[in-house]
């Protein structure tokens, strides 16, 4: 194994820590006159945490020597930066926003638990496909015909 996958491995490792602590640490969905709870960021977030580490293995692993930014070899390191940056920022205002309460039956909905991982998904798409294509146009390489 080369050593920039190490890079790779510990970016999808941090996306998939951050996951299991929001998944856990976040306030439960509360309804009804019985306050039945329901950790809804437990069901959910897996599903972003499985997009985003798609888009990190798209963006490094599985582009093709002719695709367009064939500049993944200089990125590794920024990837892993700025992709855990967003996923620990993703964390920290899941965590810390207020749950909504609404209703005379006090309606308690998780909405950073909810959306933030939803905005974290899809930034770490638009952070690695952007950082390959900006260290690719940056190093003067050019895709193969």
């Amino acid at each position: 194994m080369k050593g920039r996958n190490y890079w790779v491995i510990a970016t999808i490792a941090v996306i998939w820590l951050l996951v299991l602590i929001l998944s856990l640490q976040s306030d439960p969905l509360v309804t009804g006159a019985e306050q039945n709870e329901l950790p809804v960021a437990a069901f959910v977030n897996w599903i972003w945490g499985l997009l985003a580490t798609v888009a990190v293995l798209r963006a490094t692993v599985f582009r093709k020597p002719n695709e367009k930014g064939w500049g993944q070899d200089d990125a590794w390191m920024w990837i892993m930066i700025v992709i855990s940056g967003i996923w620990v920022a993703a964390t920290i205002v899941a965590l810390s926003f207020p749950p909504l309460v609404t209703g005379d039956d006090p309606i308690s909905i998780p909405f950073g638990a909810i959306v933030a991982p939803v905005i974290a998904a899809v930034l770490t798409n638009y952070a690695s496909e952007f950082l390959v294509e900006g260290f690719a146009a940056r190093s003067g390489q050019k895709p193969l015909p």
